[in-house]
Protein backbone atom coordinates (compact mmCIF):
# COMPACT_ATOMS: atom_id res chain seq x y z
CA UNK A 1 0.00 0.00 0.00
CA UNK A 2 2.60 1.99 0.48
CA UNK A 3 4.38 1.86 -2.93
CA UNK A 4 0.77 2.89 -4.18
CA UNK A 5 0.79 5.80 -1.54
CA UNK A 6 4.32 7.41 -2.91
CA UNK A 7 3.38 7.01 -6.59
CA UNK A 8 0.17 8.99 -6.05
CA UNK A 9 1.88 11.18 -4.03
CA UNK A 10 4.06 12.07 -6.92
CA UNK A 11 1.52 12.56 -9.30
CA UNK A 12 -0.94 14.49 -7.62
CA UNK A 13 2.46 17.01 -6.62
CA UNK A 14 2.84 17.29 -10.11
CA UNK A 15 -0.50 18.01 -11.22
CA UNK A 16 -1.61 20.18 -8.33
CA UNK A 17 1.19 22.21 -8.38
CA UNK A 18 2.23 21.24 -4.63
CA UNK A 19 4.66 19.90 -2.21
CA UNK A 20 4.38 16.05 -1.66
CA UNK A 21 5.00 16.23 2.00
CA UNK A 22 1.61 18.19 2.32
CA UNK A 23 -0.45 15.07 0.86
CA UNK A 24 -1.17 12.31 3.07
CA UNK A 25 -4.31 9.52 2.86
CA UNK A 26 -6.60 12.20 4.15
CA UNK A 27 -6.05 15.30 2.03
CA UNK A 28 -9.22 16.01 -0.12
CA UNK A 29 -9.12 16.46 -3.75
CA UNK A 30 -11.95 19.47 -3.76
CA UNK A 31 -11.49 20.41 0.18
CA UNK A 32 -7.81 20.50 0.09
CA UNK A 33 -6.70 20.84 -3.15
CA UNK A 34 -8.98 22.95 -4.71
CA UNK A 35 -9.93 19.98 -7.75
CA UNK A 36 -12.81 20.84 -10.00
CA UNK A 37 -13.73 18.18 -12.50
CA UNK A 38 -11.53 18.56 -15.50
CA UNK A 39 -8.71 18.01 -12.48
CA UNK A 40 -9.71 15.07 -11.36
CA UNK A 41 -10.44 13.30 -14.66
CA UNK A 42 -7.06 13.70 -15.45
CA UNK A 43 -5.74 12.85 -12.45
CA UNK A 44 -7.96 9.07 -13.09
CA UNK A 45 -6.06 9.27 -16.49
CA UNK A 46 -2.92 9.54 -14.95
CA UNK A 47 -3.62 6.83 -12.17
CA UNK A 48 -5.06 4.67 -15.26
CA UNK A 49 -1.54 4.92 -17.17
CA UNK A 50 0.65 4.89 -14.43
CA UNK A 51 -0.91 1.75 -12.66
CA UNK A 52 -2.21 0.27 -15.96
CA UNK A 53 -5.59 -0.76 -14.14
CA UNK A 54 -7.64 0.17 -17.24
CA UNK A 55 -10.56 2.35 -17.30
CA UNK A 56 -11.78 3.79 -14.10
CA UNK A 57 -15.50 3.60 -14.11
CA UNK A 58 -17.86 6.63 -13.81
CA UNK A 59 -19.54 5.30 -10.74
CA UNK A 60 -16.33 4.92 -9.40
CA UNK A 61 -15.52 7.68 -9.82
CA UNK A 62 -18.08 9.57 -7.15
CA UNK A 63 -16.08 7.12 -4.30
CA UNK A 64 -12.71 9.47 -4.92
CA UNK A 65 -13.00 12.31 -2.85
CA UNK A 66 -9.96 11.90 -0.94
CA UNK A 67 -6.12 10.36 -1.71
CA UNK A 68 -6.53 7.40 0.84
CA UNK A 69 -9.73 6.81 -1.95
CA UNK A 70 -7.55 6.29 -4.40
CA UNK A 71 -4.64 4.41 -2.92
CA UNK A 72 -7.24 1.46 -1.40
CA UNK A 73 -9.66 2.02 -4.78
CA UNK A 74 -5.92 1.44 -6.95
CA UNK A 75 -5.23 -1.29 -3.95
CA UNK A 76 -8.07 -3.17 -4.62
CA UNK A 77 -7.37 -3.28 -8.94
CA UNK A 78 -3.78 -4.31 -8.26
CA UNK A 79 -4.58 -7.22 -5.92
Amino acid sequence: MQDVFERMRTIIAEQFSTDEDEITMDTSFEGDLGADSVDLVELVMSMEEEFDIGEVQEEDLTSLATVGDCVNYLNSKLD
